[in-house]
């Protein structure tokens, strides 16, 4: 008997010690269930995730800590009756907690049985990975804006082949004409001017387009350079002067500055 005294209250103090153990454990919910799923223990990190008391919770069937929609497709009794055929199942779905508010939970539950194989109850291991979740996910979303701001600048690149591969022979032409100026009519040799002028000016709208990405992380780079205002201005006004005369507008400018340079990206402008 003796030996049987002693036995029995080392069991008594490993239960006891284990009991300690897990309810000091506050990350997981970790709770025992009876046959028919309702609350037998409870421990602190059940009452911190899930926000009942063990007062408020034992004795209740837990389905109360599934969605309306899960009890409507029996899911807590199809994982219950699923754990006892297969020993033990995994589970990730949402849970509800004691306000209402739901979290998206993992869950390990575990038939117990007795010696004679019979089911005795259930434990079950809760976890909140609502933060992982939303970590893979901010994840997920921004390795799928990376793949979209390569995407859009390999579109850029290629539109910006394709738009100046037919500026090249137009400044080339333009380039004979201006060295060969001497053959062409008097009023011909402005026309050149304009004309290779926008044509580089073309050019450079089309690195516009690849400075909307340069912009964006932060890799624009200016020319910053002497400019006389009164040159680009006027360079300005010949450009649209076309569309100027088309709407039949007109347009005055007085060039009276004293103080006409200015540090700037002067083809920008």
């Amino acid at each position: 008997m003796g030996d049987n005294g002693s036995t029995a209250s080392a069991l008594y103090q490993t239960a006891e010690q284990f009991h300690i153990l897990v309810d000091s454990v506050e990350e997981y919910a970790i709770y025992i269930l009876d046959p028919n799923g309702n609350v037998v223990t409870w421990n602190t990190g059940a009452q911190k995730i899930k926000g009942y008391t063990a007062e408020e919770i034992i004795g209740k069937n837990f389905a109360c800590f599934y969605t309306a929609e899960d009890v409507a497709a029996d899911k807590p009794q199809r994982n219950l009756r699923e754990a006892a055929r297969r020993g033990h199942i995994r589970d990730q779905g949402l849970r509800v907690r004691k306000d209402g508010s739901t979290f998206e939970a993992e869950v390990v539950l575990t038939a117990l049985r007795d010696d004679k194989g019979n089911v005795r109850g259930y434990s079950k291991v809760t976890r909140d990975i609502t933060d992982q979740i939303r970590s893979r996910e901010i994840e997920a979303e921004k390795i799928a804006a990376q793949k979209a701001s390569k995407a859009k600048d390999d579109f850029l690149a290629a539109l910006s082949h394709e738009l100046r591969t037919p500026l090249t022979p137009a400044l080339a032409a333009a380039t004979y004409l201006e060295d060969n100026a001497a053959k062409l009519p008097p009023e011909f040799a402005e026309d050149v001017q304009i004309i290779k002028r926008n044509v580089r000016l073309q050019a450079r709208l089309i690195d516009d387009l690849l400075d909307l990405t340069r912009i964006t992380r932060g890799k624009l780079r200016l020319d910053v350079e002497s400019c006389d205002a009164h040159t680009v201005i006027r360079n300005a006004i010949e450009t649209a002067s076309s569309a100027i005369a088309a709407k039949k507008l007109k347009l005055s400018s007085k060039f009276n500055a004293k103080e006409r340079h200015i540090l700037a990206d002067c083809i920008r402008l």
